[in-house]
């Protein structure tokens, strides 16, 4: 592999966040184990869309749009807390709710939650630490605890799974007949899949192949990760995705991965900290020392929270 991150054939390194993990009861100690003396939240930013002042509109008569990251307490001056139909599957849905319309088919379109200028918020990244969030924890983590090889589990799916379907963009031509169209369709397709398997490392899509995944927190569960091995002060500079094999693509709006549980490989089962979150997640767990999460829960970047591992994860 030629990025910052290799794959560590040897799982059983690992074994032990099996071991000390709650099994799938919806708390805290279910993706961080209980070993830690403070552990804590990090809220994953929301994004706050808004017309960009004295733009024209486009052809379509859409003004254009100017993003930028939003914390949820900024979200909660905007929108309040709790509003709509309460959903508690993600920290975000739990305490904001959701926007959106019933289709004809049964299903529901979100569209997050307009303001009344024209605005609009976006809910926060969920199922891996954004890099936005990782590169200052990465920073925290060097001024407090110095550099370090660090082992991290990234799950097998959400780009790195060659299984699953390719999105890709297609324009059909209106002169195209329904059968040109499909082929056109397909070609896209097909190209779009040839692109994202090379956008994983193939030494990554090998250990796959192998079975050579951790099941998190239980082997059998479908949610097996690759375990990679590499250096904690690689992941400072965000740019480290860029040759890491985790699904990354200039050419593509939507992220790769980055790892969902990462700590430091010595002492075997007694590191100083961990840094996780799950699937679903929308929010980073950090287990560390009182001090650490104390610099954590007052980090300028970082919007967090104090939990116990007995607290619910929603």
């Amino acid at each position: 592999m030629a990025g910052p991150l290799r794959v560590e054939r040897d799982v059983e390194v690992a074994r032990w966040v099996q071991e000390a993990l709650h099994d799938l009861d919806g708390t805290v100690a279910s993706v961080v184990p209980p070993v830690f003396d403070a552990y804590a939240r990090i809220l994953h930013p929301a994004t706050l869309s808004t017309p960009v002042a004295g733009a024209a509109p486009d052809e379509w008569g859409q003004l254009p749009l100017e993003d930028r990251e939003l914390t949820w307490a900024e979200a909660a001056t905007l929108i309040g807390d709790r509003l709509g139909e309460r959903q508690p599957h993600t920290a975000w849905l739990s305490r904001f709710g959701e926007r959106g319309h019933d289709l004809p088919d049964g299903g529901r379109m979100l569209d997050g939650h307009t303001l009344p200028k024209g605005g609009q918020i976006h809910e926060p990244h969920a199922g891996d630490v954004p890099l936005p969030l990782l590169s200052p924890l990465t920073e925290l983590l060097l001024d407090e605890h110095g550099d370090a090889e660090v082992l991290a589990a990234v799950w097998e799916g959400s780009g790195l799974d060659p299984s699953g379907s390719a999105a890709f963009f297609f324009w059909p031509d209106d002169g195209l007949t329904s059968a040109e169209r499909a082929q056109r369709e397909a070609e896209a397709e097909a190209e779009a899949r040839v692109a994202r398997l090379a956008s994983v490392d193939p030494e990554i899509r090998a250990a796959m192949e192998r079975g050579d995944g951790l099941g998190l927190p239980r082997d059998g569960q479908g949610r097996d990760h690759v375990l990679l091995r590499g250096r904690l002060s690689a992941l400072r500079d965000p740019r480290w995705v860029e040759t890491a094999g985790l699904g990354w693509r200039q050419d593509w709006p939507d992220p790769g991965r980055t790892p969902n549980l990462l700590w430091p490989a010595a002492p075997h089962a007694t590191p100083a900290w961990m840094v996780a979150t799950d699937l679903d997640l929308d929010v980073t767990l950090v287990g560390g020392s009182g001090h650490f999460i104390g610099r954590v829960l007052g980090h300028p970047s970082l919007e967090a929270e104090r939990v116990r591992p007995g607290d619910p994860l929603v």
